[in-house]
């Protein structure tokens, strides 16, 4: 049974439900893992950052090419009318990505013996990540309908379906952690406990997607397809899916590079650091690592080793990492709404609405990232204190979390522009540049984790100099590849001006001495700067609001509270 109309969404409208939905996951995300984090300690936290670490660039490099492949190639099929190709191409690239998937499971318990053997002296994080393999399959075939609808541009499945996934993870990832910490009293095991109920949720999400594919169909008609011309051979469709999905899996695999790199080299380099530099270590974070040790003494536990220590250092900068990857998580689905809108645009060959379609998602990627980024730059520490509960997330976590704030700035704009330069057809430069920055990566890590003084906080310095780079090479590729210059006073100045403002506002109240609740008093007042600072700098346009749903009448309510003029 198949819908009786089909609404292709603007590019607005579907990135505010991508956004909607986003923002939701995040909480729940938040729900998990923050709690998570508080049930099996700084140390617990570790081996889960790292399995997970290994699994991202794995599923990465499965799967991230293939959903952009379907929702170009069924955008620009769609915009040709060619339906028979639309549904030939989900028919073909689903039984792909099934076969990905598997190989991505054997790839990774093939590599999950020398990576722990690498990474952890204890050997303990091999529980987490046999308890999330099975989810790299089930991811896969998830993707594969998302692919489909973005493309589509029908951003709702994807939307409830993340929403499904990540309900999931908390009920079951914290239920079973919980549980199993319960049972056995071992962090390590309540860790691949959490592991395993993200899988769980990942079933869930794809039988969702099946479901409903089933029930509402996709909105073609018959006599669309009646009226198509015959679709391309199969050896066709898995050639351009190829061309398109190997440089997009590349530059995919090397934007995750920066936790990888920080999974196999970071916690090696403190490891081989600690040898002669333990007791520098121990003495840098005395306060951090005696908190630590005085509740595992009360809970009847060990306390921290030396070769647990760089495992614990881990952790902490996992739970700054996880603050930090909101922005870009965040910003990403800017890029999935921009993709079809953009490469229907460059099929027409339309300047216009081409130029439009690139300021839109700039300006809009902007205006989220930066003033989450200068808040963790301006009161990184407080915003640790006020999330997690131990010495060693404010002493240790609140530094990182800084150096991560500009970071996220830089990374919030340039992921969704590796979208953008997709659509184009420009996979290969995105590739390239996202390749130079993770070897900048790479080499920041490898000076700076070594040297004592700096240690764990080397790895987010490394993440900085990777997505500056990144954010410049892109904005310069894609002016050259489109031949549009986007205004950068409306789509980026703008939005900095305003989130310096906001940022130097908490430096101004400083309500730090007031413990939780002054942090709270100075987000809030720090928001209020910021959207006072856009109004003022006239940042809205007609055109920003008409395209989002109800925009008609949210332009005649922001036209009487003056915030567009």
């Amino acid at each position: 049974m198949q819908e009786k109309k089909r609404k292709q969404q603007s590019f607005e409208y579907g990135a505010m439900i991508l956004l909607c939905s986003t923002l939701l996951v995040k909480i729940i995300g938040a729900i998990f893992k923050i709690p998570l984090s508080n049930l099996i300690g700084d140390l617990g936290f570790g081996y889960f950052s790292s399995a997970y670490d290994l699994f991202t660039p794995i599923y990465t490099l499965a799967m991230a090419g293939l959903p952009i492949a379907i929702s170009r190639m069924v955008a620009e099929h769609m915009a040709k009318e060619n339906y028979r190709d639309v549904k030939k191409t989900f028919s073909v690239t689903s039984k792909i990505f099934i076969v990905t998937g598997l190989v991505a499971m054997l790839l990774m318990l093939c590599f999950t013996d020398k990576f722990v053997e690498s990474t952890d002296p204890t050997g303990r994080t091999t529980y987490s990540i046999y308890a999330i393999v099975p989810a790299l399959l089930v991811c896969c075939v998830t993707s594969a309908f998302r692919g489909y609808y973005e493309g589509l541009r029908n951003m709702y499945p994807t939307a409830f379906s993340d929403v499904i996934e990540s309900l999931g993870k908390l009920i079951l990832g914290y239920g079973f952690a919980y549980v199993v910490l319960k049972l056995t009293n071992d962090v390590a095991y309540a860790a691949a406990g959490a592991m395993f109920g993200i899988t769980i949720g990942s079933v869930a999400a794809a039988l969702f997607l099946f479901i409903r594919h089933k029930v509402k169909g996709d909105g073609i008609t018959k006599q669309e397809l009646d009226n198509s011309p015959a679709p391309q051979r199969t050896k066709i469709i898995v050639k351009s899916v190829i061309v398109i999905a190997i440089p997009v899996v590349f530059a995919s695999l090397a934007n995750s590079f920066s936790s990888l790199a920080d999974a196999f080299f970071v916690k090696k380099h403190l490891a081989n650091m600690m040898g002669e530099h333990a007791d520098y270590i121990r003495e840098m974070y005395q306060s951090s690592i005696a908190d630590y040790d005085l509740a595992q003494l009360k809970k009847e536990l060990p306390i921290l080793s030396n070769s647990e220590i760089p495992t614990f250092l881990y952790g902490i900068r996992g739970k700054a990492f996880t603050l930090y990857n909101l922005v870009p998580a965040i910003t990403s689905v800017l890029g999935v709404s921009a993709l079809p809108v953009l490469a229907t645009a460059w099929t027409k060959k339309d300047k216009a609405l081409l130029k439009r379609n690139i300021e839109s998602p700039l300006k809009l990627t902007a205006l989220i990232s930066m003033p989450i980024g200068m808040g963790f730059v301006f009161f990184g520490d407080q915003i640790m204190g006020l999330i997690y509960s131990t010495t060693a997330s404010v002493e240790i976590g609140g530094t990182i979390l800084q150096i991560y704030g500009f970071a996220a700035i830089f990374a919030g704009i340039s992921i969704p522009m590796t979208s953008m330069l997709q659509s184009v057809k420009k996979e290969l430069f995105a590739f390239i540049n996202i390749a130079v920055g993770a070897v900048i990566k790479v080499v920041v890590n490898y000076f700076l984790v070594s040297i004592p003084s700096i240690n764990i906080k080397g790895a987010a310095i490394g993440t900085l100099a990777c997505f500056a780079y990144v954010f410049i090479a892109h904005f310069i590729t894609l002016m050259v590849a489109t031949g549009i210059k986007p205004n950068v006073w409306k789509t980026i100045l703008k939005p900095l001006i305003a989130a310096v403002a906001c940022g130097l506002s908490t430096v101004v109240l400083d309500l730090s001495s007031r413990g939780k609740f002054g942090t709270v008093i100075e987000i809030g007042v720090a928001a209020v700067v910021y959207v006072l600072v856009l109004v003022i700098l006239n940042t809205f346009e007609p055109d920003d609001i008409l395209s989002l749903p109800k925009g008609e009448k949210l332009l005649k309510i922001f036209k009487k509270l003056r915030i567009i003029r």
